[in-house]
C-alpha cells in the first residue's frame, strides 16, 4: 500500500515520549523518533524528519514534543544568529519557547507505523543508519586529551 500524503497546518503536538534518534550530516536530516517500547500503549513508531536543515538546536528527548513556527519575534532572533540567505526555510520551535529547541529547515515531515520497529527509518529508507560495531578496529587515540581547568 503506498503512502498517502497529508497536508497539515502547524503547530503539531505527540503526547508521547520523543528522542534524538539521528543526525544526517551529508543529507542535513535530523530524524527525531518516539519508540514502540517508550511506555505502555505506545504501539506505533512515531518518526519526524526535518529536510535540508540549516541549524539547529535540540535537546536529547523530550517528554512531549510540540512543532510549531517561530513567531516572528523569534524568527528575528534566529535571523541573527543563522547568517545567510534562508531561501525556502523556516524556523521550526520544538515546545513551547525557543530555549526548548528548533530546527531553521527546509521542511518537516512526520508519521507513525505499527510495523515492527527496527533500526532504518520509514521516513528515510534511501540512507542506511550507522550501527555501532564493537568488533570494527579503532581509529589510534590522541596523545593528549584536553580538558578545561579546574575540572569538576
Amino acid at each position: 500500500m503506498a503512502s498517502q500524503r497529508r497536508l497539515v497546518d502547524l503547530p503539531v503536538s505527540f503526547a508521547r515520549p520523543v528522542e534524538l534518534f539521528a543526525y544526517i550530516i551529508g543529507h542535513s536530516q535530523l530524524l527525531l523518533r518516539g519508540r514502540q517500547d517508550s511506555g505502555p500503549g505506545y504501539s506505533t513508531t512515531l518518526e519526524v524528519v526535518f529536510k535540508d536543515v540549516r541549524a539547529l538546536s535540540v535537546l536529547d528527548g523530550y517528554p512531549a514534543l510540540t512543532i510549531r513556527l517561530a513567531s516572528g519575534e523569534e524568527e528575528r532572533e534566529l535571523r541573527e544568529v543563522v547568517p545567510g540567505p534562508w531561501r525556502g526555510d523556516r524556523a521550526f520551535v520544538l515546545g513551547e519557547r525557543l530555549l526548548g529547541g528548533f530546527v531553521v529547515a527546509g521542511a518537516v515531515y512526520w508519521g507513525e507505523s505499527s510495523a515492527a520497529e527496527s533500526y532504518r527509518s520509514f521516513l528515510v529508507p534511501e540512507y542506511q543508519l550507522p550501527q555501532l560495531d564493537m568488533d570494527s578496529p579503532r581509529p589510534a587515540g590522541p596523545r593528549i586529551i584536553y580538558s578545561p581547568y579546574p575540572p569538576h
